[in-house]
């Protein structure tokens, strides 16, 4: 069996199992879903009519895993009435200037998750034992189960689990020094490009990147863990062979992802790397169409809500398919040459052009707004990012070794971030 045999049926058995997911996500009756898997197998425009019949059962087995995942983690949770219950915190808490955003999983004799919003307090930490009363209600949306401002105190400390409690230390140890030698505004930014970090973020700069549409270099997306990784295994490529690098990267971009929350985006932008890393160590010519949609399947088989309930999960595949299909085609339609132009400007117009298109109708049905401005703001931001990251990464690990050191290399952070914050104000602005 030839390489690309091979590949082609990875491809459309996790495609098929997907399209299983998504229709039982949807309501769509079992029986109406099978026929479309069998007509789409059998119109001869996939991979090979003979496997239409497993097609059409790994569809099926795509529909059974959503209604038995659901089985297995059926919620058991009081709506719409006071009620007193106990949960562990599950994820690191979001402190932010007017509220606080704490994750708990819930004890027995109650089932679900709960995000809790209440007043800003830094008592709160990943693994707590927690005791709340209050209402819970669904979001708007329908995809979160929140309760607002109930009466709540810890009752246990550190049932975390300690590795991952420990990379939580070790982020707010990196932020806090971001914090003690750049002005707030710009440790704020640089928090949330290395780190997806928002406590900082004023009512104002929050503002101004949705309407810049910037707000995604602050949402650890794949091409932020992609420069991590990348230049991880440059830098330490220079101390150790490039086998011992290439293992230590592949240890470092997991222990990224736990560090900052695990959340859909970043764990689909971790798996992408590793999957990138292994690529070019072996020199195999990296299939994005398999990496994407093996990707997504391996998500969707440890959450398969993700497709159709998580909106970061939706936006992140959705740019960067935009990117893979749309930009080949933008190139051939402008005829392109493969000139990048002065500072990548070329790439990064059309780059985003196609993310934007791409992500364009998710927003606008989700939001109801969408920023004329985002494609120019980005052009002028993306290039600078890299060297950002780069000094900003450098400043946090200095400040363990020399304060000094660190101060003068935030120096020159700080011209990066006032012009990538000024740059996202300017298009922010009502008459753009």
């Amino acid at each position: 069996m030839c390489s690309s045999d091979l590949h082609d049926k990875a491809f459309y058995f996790a495609l098929f199992f997907i399209i299983g997911i998504a229709a039982a996500s949807m309501g769509v009756s079992v029986w109406l879903t099978l026929l479309a898997a069998l007509i789409i197998s059998t119109s001869g425009l996939l991979f090979k009519r003979k496997y239409a019949a497993i097609f059409v059962l790994i569809t099926f087995l795509g529909f059974f895993y959503l209604n038995l995942y659901d089985v297995i983690h059926k919620e058991n949770i009081p709506f719409g009435e006071q009620a007193s219950l106990s949960g562990v915190v599950f994820r690191e808490p979001k402190h932010g200037l007017k509220s606080e955003q704490i994750d708990i999983r819930l004890s027995e004799p109650y089932k679900g998750e709960v995000r809790v919003y209440t007043e800003p307090s830094r008592d709160f930490s990943y693994g707590d034992i927690v005791e709340m009363r209050g209402i819970i209600e669904k979001s708007p949306t329908g995809r979160l189960n929140i309760a607002l401002s109930p009466d709540i105190k810890i009752i246990g400390k550190d049932t975390g689990i300690g590795l991952k409690a420990g990379l939580f230390k070790l982020k707010a140890s990196l932020v806090a020094n971001l914090n003690a030698v750049l002005p707030p505004q710009e440790a704020a930014l640089m928090s949330g490009i290395l780190f997806g970090e928002r406590a900082e973020f004023t009512e104002k700069l929050e503002d101004a990147m949705k309407k810049s549409g910037t707000t995604h270099i602050v949402a650890l997306s794949g091409y932020n863990v992609a420069i991590i990784g990348v230049t991880l295994s440059a830098v330490l490529a220079y101390f150790m062979s490039r086998r011992r690098a290439f293992y230590l990267s592949m240890l470092a971009i997991p222990a990224f992802v736990i560090m900052t929350g695990a959340q859909a985006s970043v764990v689909r932008a971790g798996i992408m790397g590793m999957v990138m890393l292994v690529a070019e160590r072996q020199s195999r010519i990296y299939s994005f169409r398999n990496a994407i949609t093996l990707t997504a399947f391996a998500m969707l088989l440890l959450s398969p809500r993700l497709l159709v309930f998580d909106l970061g999960f939706q936006l992140s595949f959705a740019a960067l398919l935009g990117i893979i299909y749309l930009y080949p085609l933008l190139k051939k339609y402008f005829r392109l040459s493969d000139k990048e132009g002065i500072l990548g400007w070329r790439r990064n117009l059309f780059q985003t052009l196609s993310a934007q298109l791409a992500v364009a109708p998710i927003i606008l049905t989700s939001f109801g707004y969408f920023s004329p401005t985002a494609l120019f703001a980005n052009v002028l931001i993306l290039e600078f990012i890299p060297i950002t990251m780069l000094l900003g990464f450098a400043v946090s690990v200095l400040g363990f070794v020399s304060f000094s050191l660190s101060l003068v290399v935030g120096w020159i952070t700080s011209v990066f971030l006032s012009y990538e914050i000024f740059i996202i104000n300017l298009f922010s602005l009502n008459w753009l």
